[in-house]
């Protein structure tokens, strides 16, 4: 009978040590390479900015400027909680397929990457709808926040709409 409770002891114990790494942080460096389009063509001199989303405001990451060519590199080395959703948002630029316009300000493309985003992903008009479409109930401007679990539903559903 003795043995059966130090068994069960250790198993509970185990479950709980196992739940209390699952729910820590995540891993801290996060680099992402992109390539931001508009119109089917790159997005030059487009401000691109890695956010990370939670129950409370988001907190800017990472901030970077596009090429001549779309493309991107942005990293944080900060610590992220588990319940932790990154997007990132690319405003303003010179789009490729009619550059003789110049820049364009009004232009804002997102595209939510999720807790643990790909290393290379792309940001433009299929991502920017993929992205509101699911989380429409948590947009409140250009900031996305709301519950861990609501925003995890929403972010992993992003990848049925759109290959990021």
């Amino acid at each position: 009978m003795l043995g059966i409770n130090k068994l069960q002891s250790v198993i509970s114990l185990l479950t709980f040590g196992i739940l209390v790494c699952a729910s820590g942080p995540t891993a801290a460096a996060v680099r992402i390479e992109g390539l931001v389009q508009g119109g089917g063509g790159p997005l030059a001199n487009s401000t691109v900015t890695l956010w990370a989303a939670s129950a409370g405001q988001p907190s800017q990451l990472a901030q970077a400027s596009t090429n001549s060519d779309g493309r991107f590199e942005v990293g944080s080395q900060e610590t992220l909680g588990a319940d932790t959703i990154l997007y990132l948002v690319a405003k303003g630029g010179t789009p490729a397929v009619n550059n003789s316009s110049g820049d364009n300000p009004v232009i804002a493309l997102l595209s939510v990457l999720g807790n643990a985003p790909p290393s290379n992903v792309v940001v433009n008009e299929m991502t920017t709808v993929a992205s509101v479409w699911t989380h429409a109930q948590f947009l409140d401007g250009t900031a996305i926040k709301g519950n861990a679990l609501g925003l995890k539903i929403a972010a992993g559903n992003v990848p049925n709409f759109v290959d990021l």
